[in-house]
């Protein structure tokens, strides 16, 4: 049921600190929940296509 970070793609890893960054810098400034908001509607869109930006920027700027 659950993965651990050792099991996951280093894309995935990558996606998922990320979004945790933003989210809890995101609980710190007054405009947060707008930032949160937004991040849920990009993870809908790119999971409703089956793209994944985050990972695509990952592999072509971080692995080579």
């Amino acid at each position: 049921m659950f993965r651990r970070v050792s099991q996951m793609p280093s894309e995935e890893v990558f996606t998922r600190t990320l979004f945790a960054v933003l989210l809890i810098g995101a609980f710190f400034v007054p405009w947060g929940r707008w930032v949160s908001l937004t991040l849920g509607v990009l993870f809908l869109i790119s999971a409703f296509q089956g793209f994944c930006l985050t990972c695509y920027l990952y592999k072509k700027f971080v692995k080579k």
